[in-house]
Order: structure tokens, then sequence, then C-alpha cells
């Protein structure tokens, strides 16, 4: 099960970097034009990361355009670096805190340390990511066996002992992958499952009209890559045509990212015989004993669908053809580990599909592989650098505020029924919030990392994450904290809800400007950290999160009258957001992020009333003359300055849940009468939003 972010998880390669305008268009007399196109360049951001007066167009009528009255004179000075797709809050501390994060792995890899331990093993990494000349000169040998068994697999029983192979020396086959869940009905349990390999585009990218020049830049991608093998030009670009076709067929029905998020569509259990017989093509105890795995009685199997598509693919498609896409599978997922030509070649693709102007400084690609790979003994450095045990109190003690408001407004709540109430709270009470980083820290000292072997530091530690997949089968179910890559680890900038944990967890890396500035202006601190634990407490009871009771166990623990009350306000918060334009013929998807903007409308919600209540309603003088509950509306919009190229609007439309940061700026805040008593909306203005229309959750 995904957790519930406040922001998505940013994939390797170049991330980041242009917003074009955004338009509301539904209510009369909204807003035309939220912010204009301009160019990228590759000058450095502008202005300082977090709250300012000076990132304010005081020209600008807060009433008529609100982002733009509070970020103006910031998003005119804010460029989009060459080699990143987007540029915001996110973004620029996550530029920051690379620079930290290099330093350490600078000093790690230049100082003595013992054998295992956390700085001998960022150091090593380190050295060998950066380590160009080694890496040319072990070309393809590192991975000419896998590249081999993949040529010559055939039958059930091959495919599975290369799906198990692959798995350990790259983290993910392009088949199928063993991992551990906790069990949807019983969060004491672990389930095995089976999940399908990824895909090199997304699963929209393959059939979209709009992603025509992405398809057209992978075939001729792949093409190259094929003739550096060796083949004829025509026969590379035939096989890189085949590759396309066979990708689009396993793409087609596999689970959109909205379904993918629906327990009950993803929970199917099945004994090894059921599940044997949907994949016949993959013998699955072969699978399990090259993988060194006693099989349970039952498995799960969260897409069908895409499952009897990779079945279907594999039984029907002539054994060469087969052949050609495995084997470019294995060289796709290790070419940024590889010398040249294979890595220029795997970066000039990256960037060109992302509308990159240049790709990412290889220092840096090497830091945030660091942060994805070696994750836990590189965050044990930056906690004992970077992280203060004062800053880890002052967010636990705003946590236990915002939990105590969420408290009293689900006592008021008007919609709520008495016995759905009474299991809200419940719930509640049991979320378990933590802060900064983990009680334990996962131990990565048996992994071997040596300084001139990159690839195969790769391959050790994926054998590593799955072994411990491996022997969490048959357990009762870990909980284990900030271990989820990418998403929760103390250097991720993130917080996060699991629903089957019922905890938060709250990184190290975010508690800084923009999110949190230690000893500052409470007003501002309330309404960015203390908006992000409501955010987060809010997906506790958001359209998935309500599905699972206060055990995490998926269970309908609300009466039909109380459903019928929250279906009621969801759907208009679907049909608010589905009004906004990205793009020209580009929509926001209102359903897909239904979840993250009912949980920032709850975050800013019950930060302001938390803030309110600090304030003991006594009367707070004007800062940067803004009243207590302008600045804080001020500060929100600010967390969600954005801009993004062309590429990373149209991609994170089809597959964020998340709507596109610049709309979470304002949107949220056109629900709340304390955001129009502040500025003082009237009927006419594009900011202005009815009483009746204005949709209060939680």
């Amino acid at each position: 099960m995904r957790r519930h972010l406040l922001f998505p998880a940013l994939l390797l390669g170049p991330l980041l970097g242009l917003l074009p305008a955004l338009s509301w268009s539904a209510p009369t007399g909204s807003a035309g034009v939220i912010h204009r196109p301009v160019k990228p360049t590759a000058q450095a951001p502008g202005g300082g990361v977090g709250y300012s007066a000076e990132h304010m167009d005081r020209s600008v009528d807060p009433r008529q355009d609100f982002y733009a009255y509070a970020n103006g004179r910031w998003l005119k000075r804010l460029t989009i670096p060459d080699a990143e797709s987007d540029i915001g809050g996110f973004s620029m501390l996550g530029a920051n805190l690379d620079a930290q994060l290099q330093q350490l792995a600078v000093q790690a890899s230049q100082a003595a340390a013992p054998r295992g331990s956390p700085a001998q093993q960022v150091g090593d990494y380190y050295r060998a990511a950066l380590d160009l000349r080694q890496r040319d000169a072990a070309g393809l040998q590192p991975v000419q066996a896998d590249l081999d068994a993949a040529a010559q697999a055939g039958g059930p029983t091959d495919l599975a002992r290369l799906s198990a192979r692959l798995q350990a020396r790259t983290g993910n086959s392009p088949l199928l992958n063993f991992a551990v869940m906790t069990d949807f009905q019983d969060s004491a349990r672990t389930q095995l499952t089976l999940q399908l390999g990824a895909l090199s585009l997304e699963r929209d990218q393959y059939s979209d009209p709009a992603s025509q020049k992405i398809r057209d830049l992978y075939v001729d991608h792949v093409t190259r890559m094929h003739q550096q093998l060796g083949d004829a030009p025509d026969v590379a670009a035939a096989k890189a045509r085949s590759i396309l076709a066979m990708e689009s067929e396993l793409a087609a029905p596999r689970l959109t990212p909205l379904q993918a998020y629906d327990p009950a569509r993803i929970y199917n259990l099945m004994s090894v015989d059921e599940a044997q017989a949907l994949i016949p093509a993959i013998d699955l105890r072969a699978m399990a004993t090259a993988a060194g795995l006693t099989l349970p009685a039952r498995l799960q199997l969260p897409d069908l669908a895409g499952l009897k598509a990779l079945n279907q693919l594999l039984a029907n498609r002539p054994a060469p053809d087969l052949q050609v896409l495995l084997r470019w599978s294995v060289l796709a997922r290790n070419a940024d580990f590889l010398g040249q030509p294979w890595f220029q070649l795997s970066q000039e693709f990256q960037r060109q599909r992302d509308g990159l102007a240049s790709t990412m400084p290889l220092e840096r690609q090497a830091v945030q592989l660091l942060t994805v790979e070696l994750f836990h003994p590189l965050s044990q450095l930056y906690v004992q650098r970077y992280y203060t045990e004062d800053t880890r109190r002052e967010i636990t003690r705003m946590v236990g505020h915002i939990k105590d408001e969420f408290a009293r407004r689900l006592r008021t709540n008007p919609w709520l029924d008495a016995p759905t109430r009474a299991a809200a709270l419940a719930k509640l009470a049991q979320v378990d919030i933590q802060v900064g980083y983990p009680q334990r820290w996962i131990d990565f000292s048996g992994v071997e990392i040596r300084p001139d072997d990159h690839l195969g530091n790769h391959q050790r530690i994926a054998a590593f994450q799955l072994q411990r997949e491996i022997d969490k089968v048959g357990r009762p179910a870990a909980r284990e904290r900030f271990a989820e890559v990418g998403h929760t680890t103390p250097v991720s900038i993130n917080a996060a809800y699991d629903p089957q944990l019922n905890g938060i967890d709250i990184t190290a890396a975010i508690s800084q400007p923009p999110f949190f500035t230690p000893g500052a202006d409470r007003v501002v601190n309330y309404c960015t950290m203390g908006a992000v634990i409501g955010h987060e407490l809010t997906h506790g009871f958001d359209s998935t999160g309500r599905q699972y009771d206060a055990q995490g166990n998926v269970r309908d623990w609300w009466t039909p009258a109380a459903t019928a009350e929250f279906k009621k306000r969801n759907d208009r918060l679907v049909a608010q957001f589905n009004q906004v334009q990205l793009l020209p013929g580009l929509q926001l998807d209102g359903a897909l992020t239904l979840g993250e903007n009912t949980a920032d409308l709850g975050g800013i919600t019950l930060a302001h009333a938390a803030l309110q209540r600090a304030l003991k309603g006594q009367p707070q003088p004007r800062v940067d003359g803004l009243t207590t509950d302008q600045r804080c509306f001020v500060a929100w919009a600010q967390l969600w300055i954005y801009k993004a190229r062309e590429e990373r609007i149209r991609l994170l439309a089809a597959i964020d849940y998340h709507a596109n940061s610049a709309v979470r700026g304002y949107a949220p805040l056109l629900n709340l009468d304390a955001f129009h008593r502040a500025f003082g909306t009237r009927p006419g203005d594009a900011m202005w939003r009815a009483p009746r229309e204005r949709i209060r959750i939680w």
C-alpha cells in the first residue's frame, strides 16, 4: 500500500526544472491567468527559500490573484536550472539538502573509517560513483552474464530464474518481483506479493497522443543503444519498434494511478496454485527457489489485469522477440551504473525526454543515488551533523497542538453522527506521529561497499534489500519507521501517513525552511510545518484513509449516513479541482488528486485554527504590514512557489496524486472563511467563493 505523501516521490535522473499559465475556469469572475509562461534559463534560483515579505508583489490585488500577490516578485526572479524540469520550495530545499549531503559524502570519502560503518559505506559509494575511468574500463563485462541469461531465457523455469536473478542484481526484474506488504485486513500479518516489473515509460506515455514525441525519442534511444551493441541500423531500429510495441502491450491493461490507490481493487489473495494459473508462463515455485524463499500458502497479487497481460505476452510472442525485450531491460536498468557510451546515451535520453538543456552534474546524481541506496547510513550522518534535538522537540510540541485541534473539530463536526464521531476520535487518538529519524536504524554494515565498483555496489545493495524482504515472509508485520525509500527516510524532503500503521513520519530533512524555521515567527511555522502535520493527520480520514480503522485494517467503521455526507463533500471537492486548466486542453484530475486536496484543505484549516488557539485570542501587531491571518495565508502560498516545464506538468498530471503545486498555493484557501475575512473578498472578485460553495470536510 502506497503511503499518503505531502509531495510526490522523486525519480532518479534529471528530476527537477516552467509553469505555463494556469486558469481557473468555472466560477463566474474567477481568475483568468494565475501566472505567465517564462523561458527557463541556466541562472541559479532567485531569492531565499522560505517565507519573506520580499517575495510578495503588492501591486497585485490579493482579491484578484492571491498566488501572484503572495509570490509575484519571487516568481519573476525564480528560474529553472537547465538540468531540472521544475523548481519550487521542495526542489530548492532539495538543492540545499544535496549540498549538505555532498559535503558529508566528500568528507566520508576522504577519511578512514571502520569497514561497514556509515562513513565508510557512504564515502566509498560516492568515490565509486564518480570513478568514470573505472566504469569505462569495465565496459559491459559487469552485466554480460545477465545479458546472456536474458538472451537465452525460454520456458517458465528459465523466466522464473531470470526474474529472481534480476531482482537480486538490479532491484527490479522486468517480469515479476517479490515484495512483502502488511495484510490489509490484519495489520499484524504480512503478505508476500507479486509485483510487476517497472516499464521504461509511464503507463499513459505509451498511448497518450500528447506523448508521441516521447515515444519517438524512446525508439531513437533504443535504436542507438542496440547499434552500440553491434546491430546494423535497420536491425537496431526494428528491435526498438518491437520493444516499444511489447512494452505498450504490457502497459495498457495495468492499473491506473487512481485504481492503484484503491485497497479493494489491489487486495487479491490467492493460493499458490491459483496464482500460478494466472501466470503459467513463469514458474512461481522455481522463482521462489531461485530467490531462496519458501512460498507461503497465499500470495497477494495487486494488478490482476497487468499479470494476465504479462502472461499473454510471454505465451504468444516468439522467444527471440521476448529475449530482445529482456536483454534490453537488463541494459536499460544498468546503463546509469555503467561507463561510456551507455551512461552518456541514457543521460541524453532522459535530458531530451524531460525537455532539459543539460544533465545534472555527476556529483549531485551520486548524492541522490546515495539517498536511495544507502538511505539509512547516509541519514545517520545527516542527523548527526545537521539535525538538532531542539528542532525535534519544537515540532513534536506542534504535533500535539495540531492533533488536539483535530480532536476538537471532530467533536463539533456538524455532519458526523455519534457512532462515526466516536470511532474517528478513537482512530485519531491512536495515530502514532514520529519526528526526525527512527528509534532503530536498518543495519547495512554487512553490505560490501567498494570504492572501485559502482555497479557492484548497486547489485550488492539490491541483493541485501531482496533478502530483507524474504526475511519478513511468515513473520509478524515489522513496524519499520522512516524506511520507505524516496518517501520517508530522514533524508527525504517529505512527511507521510501510513494507513496500515496509522502513523506519520515527519522527516529530518523537511524540518528546515521553507517548511520550518527553528525559533522563528510561530505564525509562519504554524501555517507551514503545522499545515504539513495537519495535512498528514487529515490523510487518516480522506477518501482512502477512511477505509482503515485505528489498527490499520481495512474495515468500514462508518454509518451509512456519515458515508453519504462524506461522499457529498468529496464530490464537490472533485468538481472544484476539475475546473483547473493546467495547459490548453489539459485539466487537473480532481478524482486522482482528491485525497491530497482533502489533506491540503484539512492541513491549512487545522493549522490556522491551532494558531488562533495558541494566540489565545489576543490581538497581534502587524508584521510586514500584514495581520496575523494575512501572514498565515501568505506563508502557505509561498510554501508552494512553483514553475515547471510543460513535459513535467503533463507527466505529473497523469500520474501524481497531488495537484500542481501552484494550485495548492491558493485553491484550498478559497474554502476558508478566515481567508475571505482576512483579505476582504467580495462577490465579483476572482478569489471570491460564496459561503454556500465553500467546502469543509474536517
